[in-house]
């Protein structure tokens, strides 16, 4: 362990105490890990104890196997003063139910072949969101997870691959969120209206994903074209638990769950398309009113 005891060093004495080199400690300013600091003169800088404490903070996560993404991620929200407080976080966050820990706990207790695979998972939603799946490219990918082509193509044998992986990823969040939001509610109809509301909420999200993928099923890609069906299906079969649940109480009548399922999805998919081209769109008004018409029909 070096001697933390130095007051102000210049960059050649922080590397030499750390024992990382000048170019990677110039590296980690550059990408925001460490503050810049204040210069004495154009071309001198000093480091005080400060930076060599939160440098073998960094220098510990990265042999944990953090990317530079994730470290930057948990020391933004916690700014680690030494490294008995990362391994007090760590143990605090083991500790805690896997369903209420945060992003950056979730990222210090996970295995690094697990969080490797949850960094390029996350960079990839942002890509395909952004980009759609046709002009996305691993290369897009693996710059913005922070790591190599290489890297991706060890977790994951193609860009078809990872996208089915960040749909997969992305329903499970959807049903949560969905779940999240209907909580209590016991009325079939309004945990409808509930689930659809958080539905909405995230299609601006991935509208670019799921157009894209369209495409490519359109343009004969079989493997997308199940994979889509797949998810399709895993959420009508979610939506249709509350309609079975309105049948069961007499207060729906007795239909298809499924196929009103679909529909209800159809109607969602077109909800997002007037939130995003309308700018004063009033989605909670629409849903109030597309709930009286789901229980009444167009009959006075």
């Amino acid at each position: 362990m070096p001697d933390l005891k130095h007051k102000q060093m210049k960059i050649s004495g922080l590397s030499k105490a750390s024992g990382v080199s000048i170019s990677t400690i110039k590296y980690y300013i550059s990408e925001g890990l460490l503050p810049r600091p204040e210069k004495s003169k154009p071309n001198v800088a000093f480091y005080d104890d400060s930076y060599l404490k939160r440098l073998m903070v960094i220098k510990q996560m990265r042999s944990e196997g953090l990317s530079i993404k994730s470290v930057k991620a948990i020391l933004d929200k916690y700014p680690f003063k030494g490294i008995s407080e990362w391994e007090r976080f760590k143990k605090n966050a083991r500790e805690k139910d896997t369903g209420k820990l945060g992003k950056e706990e979730q990222l210090a207790t996970v295995s690094d072949e697990e969080r490797r695979t949850r960094e390029i998972l996350d960079a990839a939603y942002v890509v395909f969101t952004s980009n759609g799946y046709y002009n996305a490219t691993v290369d897009d990918i693996a710059r913005e997870a922070g790591v190599s082509k290489g890297t991706c193509y060890q977790y994951f044998s193609s860009k078809e691959e990872i996208f089915t992986a960040v749909l997969k990823s992305t329903v499970d969040r959807l049903i949560k969120d969905a779940t999240d939001a209907a909580g209590e509610q016991k009325d079939p109809l309004a945990r409808l209206g509930l689930k659809g509301m958080a539905f909405v909420s995230s299609f601006r999200e991935v509208q670019s994903m799921l157009y894209g993928m369209y495409s490519e099923i359109l343009g004969g890609n079989k493997e997308l074209k199940q994979n889509g069906e797949e998810m399709l299906d895993r959420v009508a079969a979610f939506l249709s638990e509350d309609i079975r649940d309105g049948i069961d109480k007499k207060d729906f009548r007795p239909l298809d769950p499924m196929a009103v399922s679909y529909a209800l999805i159809g109607i969602a998919e077109l909800t997002g398309n007037l939130y995003l081209m309308k700018d004063e769109f009033d989605v909670p008004q629409f849903f109030l009113n597309l709930m009286e018409f789901i229980r009444h029909g167009l009959a006075v």
